[in-house]
């Protein structure tokens, strides 16, 4: 955990003590933050961007020491902090222009449900059949390593227990399961649920009920929107931040003019890029001469491709994920066509994506058209980070948790990495005055600042409608053959845009 936390500490001590002197004086005088909001926005609204289904974990030997989570948090024990707790009731502040409203909770609503036993209970909505069932994975790795940190070092005392169900990437399912979760199970929180119009589903349903909605896996940019919707934060690279810098590099590299096709998912998620594309003045200069929408659901981008390919285009940009990327790898091998390849980070997942396609990823590389991404961490599985802390980290768990699973099973690494995220978050929650719950749990997100070593950037920051969004460093990387092994090559150095992003809203 990270010295901003004790920040985070220090303030409320500071703020209870003012409180304490204001009560002699003033009768009116409350606990309760200023409910104010500031109007600290960007403009997010058109230039924003995502981060997806990565391969990674962290090196907890600096942020949770590989479990000696004391050495970041001045041996503070959780939860018994001194100071004066947040209020549980009424409008609380809980960073810049973030305020919960706890007076319009449902009213059986409490700020333990889910803490209040001997386990934290987090629920998760996300593909495990469908097109986009390779994601499937993610929750399983993540249990794997809440299973680790409840064996060597529980939260609280705790042990973290991840209730997950499948919804085949229909948002309609994705609804029943929330709700279905929420009456039948104390749900503490939501994590890692997959897909932006999944997200979009259900954020109603989380807002009404006042349950955290944490680190939605997709890079929609109205997830950066606390002023709004407190109560949710995303968690990938900004999907118009991912396509801005696409654009930039296309730019330096064809200069005006460059003709660009596109493969564009047919929701809200594939939109994003398009729009951006099409909108932003990052990428005014490229000529769009061709795009294809394909359907979600559907079982091929095939007729799609062979439409793309016969543009010529000078680039290739895919805006689609899970088995649509290597199947758009494999028709642009197969043919004639080379030109620059961006394909959405979602899809940078080597074992998951391109082991079934190697070939076809090698000849692209070895002819100039490799396969390039925006990607934002170390890739479990990459042999270029053989014996580095936090993959081996990750190594450990998969194998030791995960009855030898290995980082070649694909997205059960990624797990891992988002399972440290939210370690992290509730650790910070639980050494808060007033212990875990979901107040005090919201201002630990919304005032993170950590690290996690398996993040390329590095830092993770959030500070309410200052900075809504958690991963803002990026380096292009193309997808490459070497030694018989696939791998990912940098092109060019990291991007980081870490306390740049604003928010949605304002």
């Amino acid at each position: 955990m990270s010295k901003r936390w004790l920040r985070l500490l220090a303030v409320l001590l500071a703020f209870a003590m003012v409180a304490a002197a204001c009560g002699d004086d003033d009768d009116d005088s409350s606990t309760e933050p200023d409910t104010e909001e500031t109007d600290a926005g960007t403009d997010e609204g058109d230039d924003e961007g995502d981060m997806d289904e990565a391969d990674e974990g962290t090196d907890e030997g600096d942020d949770e020491g590989d479990m000696d989570e004391g050495d970041d948090e001045g041996d503070m024990d959780e939860g018994d902090a001194g100071g004066e707790a947040l209020p549980t009731e009424g409008d609380v502040e809980v960073a810049t222009g973030t305020t919960l409203n706890l007076g319009e909770c449902p009213d059986d609503w409490s700020p333990t449900t889910g803490v209040d036993g001997d386990e934290i209970i987090l629920g998760q909505s996300l593909p495990q059949s469908g097109a986009l069932a390779s994601f499937g994975a993610i929750g399983e790795g993540m249990q794997m390593y809440f299973d680790y940190v409840n064996d060597t070092d529980p939260i609280d005392g705790k042990n973290i227990r991840l209730v997950t169900r499948d919804d085949a990437y229909e948002s309609g399912r994705a609804v029943a399961n929330v709700e279905e979760m929420l009456d039948t199970e104390d749900i503490f929180a939501f994590v890692h649920t997959i897909g932006t119009p999944i997200n979009l589903a259900i954020r109603p349903i989380t807002d009404e009920n006042c349950v955290p909605q944490l680190f939605n896996s997709s890079g929609f940019p109205f997830w950066g929107d606390p002023a709004n919707y407190p109560w949710t934060v995303g968690n990938i690279l900004n999907y118009v931040t991912e396509t801005e810098i696409w654009c930039t590099a296309i730019q330096e590299e064809f200069g005006d003019g460059a003709t660009v096709a596109a493969l564009i998912m047919n929701n809200d998620f594939g939109t994003t890029y398009l729009d951006t594309l099409k909108n932003s003045e990052a990428c005014a200069s490229i000529d769009l001469v061709g795009e294809e929408l394909h359907d979600p659901a559907g079982d091929s981008v095939q007729n799609e491709m062979t439409t793309l390919i016969a543009t010529d285009a000078d680039v290739f940009i895919s805006g689609t994920t899970a088995a649509f990327c290597p199947q758009a790898a494999a028709a642009v091998a197969g043919s004639e066509w080379r030109p620059r390849f961006f394909n959405s980070y979602t899809c940078n997942n080597l074992a998951s994506f391109y082991a079934p396609v190697q070939d076809a990823a090698g000849l692209l590389a070895d002819e100039g058209g490799g396969i390039r991404m925006t990607n934002s961490n170390k890739v479990c599985g990459d042999p270029k980070y053989d014996g580095d802390p936090a993959i081996v980290l990750i190594e450990e768990v998969l194998n030791d948790y995960g009855n030898g699973t290995t980082c070649a099973d694909g997205s059960f690494s990624t797990g891992v990495l988002y399972g440290q995220f939210v370690e992290d978050v509730l650790r910070a929650a639980a050494a808060l005055p007033g212990g875990l719950n979901k107040v005090n749990l919201m201002a630990a997100v919304w005032n993170a600042d950590t690290n996690n070593d398996t993040l390329l950037g590095g830092s993770l920051k959030l500070d309410g409608t200052n900075d809504a969004y958690w991963t803002e460093a990026a380096q292009i990387q193309e997808v490459q053959v070497v030694d018989g092994a696939l791998t990912f090559e940098p092109i060019g150095d990291v991007i980081d845009f870490e306390g740049e992003g604003g928010s949605f809203g304002g």
